[in-house]
Order: structure tokens, then sequence, then C-alpha cells
């Protein structure tokens, strides 16, 4: 679960609040590029970054609903998808992290986690690097972008920071 002020603000820049838990929480799944597949709709596939080298932050043009984040090179093997938009997030485990606490609304909430998650995101870039596990829907072959990201403006993102 994530609370730092850029995942609310993506949430709230495409209208999505509802996405985000009551104390301003994401739920994200940490996985691999290639575990993440569209079967249809990959045409909707869009991006934006909040400032011009920030996370890129993917989601579908076709209802702004928000996907997930990856770093800006498929180098760096992660994708972490929000749960909410997963047909059947209870499979994926309870949560087992809460980061970027600082964020958070209301009630104070306790930062956990963070060195597993650390941990666990190693691991998955060794064993992906050792299985040359390349593939990704966010980039090409080449390693550019399937689409060019819109990045907000100042004002934009102000408007959508908490």
């Amino acid at each position: 679960m994530c609370y730092c002020k850029d995942c609310q603000a993506f949430a709230r820049y495409l209208g999505s609040a509802e996405l985000l838990e009551e104390s301003g929480g994401t739920d994200i799944y940490q996985t691999l590029p290639s575990k993440v597949t569209f079967e249809t709709g990959q045409e909707h596939l869009a991006c934006l970054r909040l400032s011009p080298k920030g996370l890129l932050r993917w989601y579908a043009s076709c209802c702004d609903t928000p996907l997930g984040n990856t770093l800006s090179s498929p180098r760096v093997r992660m994708v972490g998808v929000l749960t909410k938009c997963i047909s059947d997030p209870e499979a994926l485990g309870p949560v087992q992290a809460m980061v970027n606490t600082s964020g958070a609304s209301g009630e104070p909430v306790e930062e956990t986690g963070r060195r597993q998650v650390i941990f666990a995101f190693l691991k998955r870039q060794i064993g992906a690097m050792l299985r040359r596990d390349h593939q990704t829907p966010f980039f090409d072959t080449s390693g550019a972008l399937v689409v060019t990201p819109k990045v907000l403006t100042k004002e934009e993102r102000q408007a959508a920071t908490p």
C-alpha cells in the first residue's frame, strides 16, 4: 500500500479518487511486466508522467482507469499494478507493506514492510535477468515506449495533488 502524494495525484488527475483507500493509500501489486498481458484494448493504453522525469503511470484512455506504474527503462523489470483494476484482487493475498505513509490522510499509518518489498524486488530482477525475461507490454523490442507519455504541467499536477 503506497500513500505517496504522487500515487494519489495520479488517481485524482484521472478522476479515479474512489480507487484510493480512505487514508489515501493505493494498493499496488509489484510484479514483472512479462506477467501483464492485455487480451483486448491495447490500443487504449496511455501513459502520463506527473513531471518530466517522473514514473511512467499507465492507464486506459477509453475510461481513464489507472492501471499501474513502471520506471522509464525496460531494463528495470517492474510494474506496480493497481489491485483495484484486477478482477480478483483477493487472490493476490494480503497487503505486505505500507510505504510512504507520511502522505496518508486522517489517522496516522505506520510504515511497515519496506525491506521485504525491496528484497522481493531485487529477487525478481535477478531472476528475470537470469531467465532473460525481457517481455513487456509497455516497451517495444527496441526499448522504446509503446506510447508517448503526457507530461502534466505544474498547474495540472498542483490541481491533482492532495
